[in-house]
């Protein structure tokens, strides 16, 4: 087995200085898949996670074709082995209604996806620390804090992917995020089994005025509900009654929508001003985020950790490689995210909407083949990949 970095559990203050090839921050999808690419270029990595695991997110149940072939491709297809597939959308707006039929991946429960990538990162040699807050210096030196005690790491590369919330660059004045004017605030739940309709295999959007709804059925039996709401609209109804009428005559039990944990997302359309500097590397939802309508976060967030994982490791030997990454992360995602970007803005016009759900349901076939693209893996991100490697 590969040589363990050094790590700061290995100092029995905290104090001293702790040096690792590669030190990636947020032990998200981005984060475990960059901290096992790296490893699996031959680098030594320790992972920083503030959170302790098994924790339970309700956005990024949907993994898309595309996701599952990054993991494929690492060796990590067991991970989804009890994931549903998802080979339909049934998309709703006031009682139209149609049925698409596509290959929409998997869907699994964030608290095992996580927990398991997590066992997947240490088995393969990466050494991870829960608990863990972690500021990244204008130096590149990452500043750690767990238990009380200050630590301190000097990596040769860091991967920053502390998500959309992440305060990790907050040391460095000139990266901030631009939020869109237009965004939306994204909340969720998990619902008990049986609470709301679904079809085996089925994606249920609905797109109401003022946001949209997804619900889909976890490997558990659960039901994971994720929206995109304005801000006025979920601030006068509220969570729970915003997502009953919503949902409409999909909900079974109106009182596990009332007494479900509503959670809340920042702004989420939003792009950093910066995604690399010397010696840091940005990725997955840290990077930017678009309305995840079309369900491809959760691919975009695992194809940008590989590419980051697979940089970082270039980076120990070759400083200087981290100006290809705002190009080479723009080759892997800006296409799709532009796509995305594009269809949550049709979506905010009922006419729109109307329109293609009537086309839908005349031309199932068409509809079916224009949908078909979305979250697959495309020739771009294959040679972005290979380029890394």
């Amino acid at each position: 087995m590969m040589e363990r970095a050094t790590s700061i559990d290995d100092r029995p203050d905290g104090r001293s200085e702790c040096t690792g090839e590669v030190v990636v921050i947020g032990a998200g999808p981005a984060g475990c898949l960059a901290a096992i690419a790296a490893v699996k270029a031959g680098a030594r990595v320790t992972l920083l996670e503030r959170a302790g695991f098994p924790r339970e997110k309700v956005c990024g149940c949907c993994i898309a074709p595309r996701g599952v072939a990054v993991l494929a491709d690492m060796g990590l297809k067991h991970i989804l082995a009890d994931a549903p597939r998802l080979g339909s959308v049934r998309l709703e707006s006031g009682r139209a209604s149609a049925r698409i039929d596509r290959d929409s991946g998997v869907a699994l429960s964030r608290g095992a996806f996580d927990t398991r990538l997590v066992r997947a990162a240490m088995d393969r040699g990466v050494h991870v620390v829960h608990g863990t807050s972690a500021i990244v210096g204008i130096d590149g030196v990452v500043r750690a804090r767990r238990d009380g005690i200050d630590m301190t790491l000097c990596p040769a590369a860091c991967v920053v992917a502390d998500g959309l919330a992440g305060r990790s660059l907050d040391a460095h004045p000139g990266v901030t995020w631009r939020v869109s004017p237009t965004s939306r605030i994204g909340l969720g739940a998990i619902l008990p089994a049986g609470s709301i309709a679904l079809h085996p295999g089925e994606v249920l959007m609905r797109v109401e005025t003022g946001g949209y709804v997804g619900a889909v059925e976890l490997e558990d039996g659960r039901i994971d509900v994720a929206a995109a709401a304005d801000h006025d609209v979920l601030r006068h109804e509220g969570p729970a009654g915003l997502m009953a009428r919503w949902l409409g005559d999909a909900v079974r039990d109106r009182d596990t929508i009332d007494a479900a944990r509503w959670t809340g997302t920042p702004w989420l359309t939003r792009q950093r001003s910066t995604l690399a500097m010397p010696g840091i590397l940005v990725a997955g939802d840290a990077a930017g985020y678009v309305e995840p309508f079309t369900g491809e976060g959760m691919s975009w967030a695992l194809a940008s950790g590989h590419a980051a994982g697979l940089m970082a490791a270039r980076m120990v030997h070759e400083p200087s490689c981290w100006v290809q990454w705002p190009t080479q992360w723009a080759d892997l995602l800006k296409s799709d995210r532009l796509r995305c970007s594009l269809v949550a803005r049709l979506l905010r016009s009922p006419r729109t909407v109307h329109a293609g759900l009537a086309i839908a349901r005349r031309w199932p076939g068409m509809a079916a083949r224009l949908a078909r693209p979305i979250g697959q893996m495309h020739r771009a991100a294959t040679l972005c990949q290979e380029v890394s490697s």
